[in-house]
């Protein structure tokens, strides 16, 4: 097949992730992709570097004739818009064609549905959830429009065996969402009764969060127990620090890169129930879900751990194999290559 993927944010999102992760992926099975990305984004260099055919949207509908002779020239079998924008963008260009349009839907925000988005919805052959709950949302907005749910897959870091060290890790830019606030006083109440226990948070934010974060650590008696530990090159060798992965956020999480990481590495997963990660964690078999925002429960759970140390072994091969069998690569690529050929029958 040669596929038409859009994705038009400038940043490095989850919605971008599950994009060009899935865009390697069918590459790598032999198909031809090609990437629109937005000039100059993170999304832009990143198709490049995985070396799919990348073309810079400018703002594009002032350039939309130019796209249109593009997508003619070009002869694609489909088009996967990841965004709103660039799902608009899909179906201006392939007007007056017979091209399949698909949008892929990983927004925490729920779609609304009035005259635009449900004209958008005629002319769209099929949607794609990253997630139950988006799932519903899609299928009560454009009934009667095909929905597909069709969770992300990533490949597995090479982790390291768990440590016997009770260590906690945090993985995430340190944005207010990510539950960073929760993570420290979950992590405070405990350390009295269990001194040994280590916190981990790896990530960068705005310099400003950053000291604001790290500026609690004493008045939580924590200076000696956490640490904020930055942007970290190699994932793998932080994953191989911590014994247990924590997802703390308070919200979105619409697709969750962090989680899916753990579990590969064959960590438990401790996880606020927001968003797709009830999707991810198999409570009480390959993790623990809890309310979100809620320090007492975060820390009753993380208690567990401490508490008996051999849950995190059992929860953490149970996420390591649920991770091979339903988000590994192999899984999203199969899932999405089916409803791909499905639609050009």
């Amino acid at each position: 097949m040669k596929i038409l993927q859009i994705e038009d944010e400038r940043w490095d999102s989850g919605i971008a992730h599950y994009a060009l992760t899935l865009s390697e992926e069918l590459k790598r099975r032999g198909h031809e992709v090609h990437f629109w990305a937005a000039e100059g984004s993170a999304p832009a260099k990143r198709a490049a570097e995985l070396g799919l055919r990348t073309l810079s949207l400018k703002p594009y509908w002032r350039s939309l004739p130019s796209l249109r002779a593009t997508l003619r020239k070009e002869g694609f079998d489909l088009i996967n818009a990841h965004t709103g924008s660039s799902h608009s963008l899909a179906v201006a260009v392939a007007a007056g064609t017979r091209l399949p349009v698909v949008r892929t839907r990983g927004d925490a925000r729920a779609p609304k549905s009035h005259a635009l988005t449900r004209a958008l919805a005629r002319r769209t052959k099929a949607f794609i959830a990253a997630n139950s709950r988006i799932h519903e949302q899609l299928t009560q907005a454009f009934a009667p429009a095909r929905v597909e749910l069709i969770l992300q897959g990533i490949e597995a870091p090479i982790a390291g065996p768990l440590p016997e060290a009770p260590v906690f890790g945090l993985l995430g830019r340190l944005d207010e969402v990510k539950g960073h606030e929760t993570f420290l006083a979950a992590a405070s109440s405990l350390t009295k009764a269990f001194p040994a226990a280590r916190f981990l948070a790896a990530g960068t934010g705005r310099p400003e969060r950053v000291e604001a974060l790290k500026a609690k650590l004493a008045p939580l008696s924590l200076s000696a127990s956490f640490e904020f530990l930055g942007f970290v090159q190699d994932v793998a060798a932080f994953l191989t620090r911590c014994r247990v992965g924590v997802v703390a956020s308070t919200g979105s999480e619409a697709v969750s890169r962090a989680a899916l990481e753990w579990m590969a590495a064959g960590r438990p997963v401790v996880a606020s129930s927001v968003g797709g990660l009830p999707d991810l964690v198999e409570e009480g078999v390959t993790g623990l879900l809890v309310q979100p925002d809620s320090p007492h429960a975060l820390a009753a759970a993380l208690r567990r751990f401490l508490d008996d140390p051999a849950l995190a072994a059992a929860l953490g091969a149970a996420g390591r194999k649920r991770y091979v069998s339903r988000f590994s690569l192999r899984p999203f690529g199969d899932r999405t290559e089916r409803l791909y050929l499905d639609l050009l029958r």
